[in-house]
């Protein structure tokens, strides 16, 4: 007989979105790179299994002979979706060696699964073992979500030495990822422990479905307009960064002439997707050599550089008659901004006082 209740009807659409979120991977990567969706395609399959299992448990097709995909599976989706995320900021990743051994835990688990040893039966007699095992997913699950967000802090930094619009870089969407996996891994935990009942977990799973659904087809890589054949690790923020640049003071001092020279003459930074290679292509220069020159001569990043133009030109369009009739928000996307929030927080910040108050005063 069938069971068919509120659990498994909310379980089934999920891995039916879930499914559907897999193959619009693969077969829509015009806003993706491949290795991206290829990460994100398997995650959803992982989970796919999983939530199978659960159905199947339920109706008691097969449950025995599958029950290694409960474990196996998940052990197999958490690297995927880390590796998703890896990949999607970092425009030139390369899979290395080490990376392997984020599937080391789901290959122990196989072989012990199939040649388990004759200390296996008695685990359950163990109890360190046995909650070991109970909770080994629990513990994952928790240890990936510290892993993104480790991901989430390092691309903060290196996105304000890269892009000059960060609320375009797509941390925000990531920051949703760590709080909708967080919500889940407390709801299993808590169904696990009986504390809820444990239909309920299948809603986070539906609305995260659907959530990841949305993300996947308007999301693109975060460094999409940034170029492939620069390595970003030459800008990750660190005092020994440009230990091997061969510039000079006297090139750094010429370099930062050419470059007020050229944003005042230019004024590059009305392009809201401006980007540290795409000024450094403009300048002629290379884009290591531009963020040496703005780290060490202008002591800003380029984030901070290129707002700081911003702010000044938005001034000059608050004070300007013929912008009057303008909005503030008009105002700041005239120059350059493409965020209120981040044109209010800039502008307090250089300025010393709202936008709104400046324009009354000027």
């Amino acid at each position: 007989m069938v069971v068919f209740n509120f659990y498994t009807l909310l379980t089934g659409i999920a891995g039916v979105n879930l499914i559907f979120i897999s193959f619009y991977c693969q077969l829509n990567k015009q806003r993706r790179k491949s290795l991206t969706a290829i990460f994100l395609s398997l995650f959803c399959l992982f989970i796919t299994l999983n939530l199978l299992y659960d159905i199947l448990m339920l109706n008691q097709v097969f449950g025995f002979y599958l029950k290694f995909l409960d474990e196996f599976s998940l052990l197999l989706a958490f690297p995927c979706l880390y590796f998703y995320v890896l990949s999607l900021t970092n425009n030139n990743l390369n899979f290395k060696k080490k990376y392997l051994l984020h599937w080391v835990p789901a290959l122990i688990f196989l072989v012990v699964w199939v040649f388990p040893p004759e200390s296996f039966s008695s685990w359950n007699r163990n109890a360190p073992m046995s909650w070991l095992y109970l909770h080994l997913n629990h513990i994952q699950f928790l240890l990936y979500i510290i892993l993104i967000f480790r991901i989430l802090k390092k691309n903060d930094e290196i996105s304000r030495e890269l892009i000059s619009s960060v609320e375009n870089s797509g941390l925000k969407w990531i920051k949703e990822l760590l709080v909708f996996m967080s919500i889940i891994l407390v709801s299993w935990i808590l169904d696990n422990a009986g504390l809820i009942n444990g239909n309920l977990m299948s809603v986070p799973l539906l609305l995260f479905s659907y959530w990841l659904g949305y993300q996947t087809i308007n999301q693109k890589d975060i460094y999409y307009n940034v170029s492939a054949d620069f390595k970003m690790e030459t800008v990750i923020p660190e005092q020994s960064r440009y230990r091997n640049s061969k510039l000079t003071e006297a090139n750094k001092k010429a370099y930062a002439a050419k470059i007020e020279e050229f944003m005042s003459r230019e004024k590059p930074y009305l392009n809201n997707e401006l980007t540290l290679t795409s000024l450094a292509d403009k300048l002629d220069l290379k884009p290591i050599h531009l963020s040496q020159v703005l780290n060490e001569e202008f002591k800003e990043n380029f984030y901070a550089f290129i707002n700081r133009y911003r702010i000044v030109e938005s001034q000059r369009l608050l004070k300007d008659l013929r912008y009057h009739n303008y909005s503030i928000q008009a105002i700041a996307f005239e120059a350059g901004f493409n965020s209120m929030s981040t044109f209010n927080k800039a502008f307090k910040e250089i300025v010393g006082k709202s936008p709104s108050i400046y324009q009354k005063e000027s």
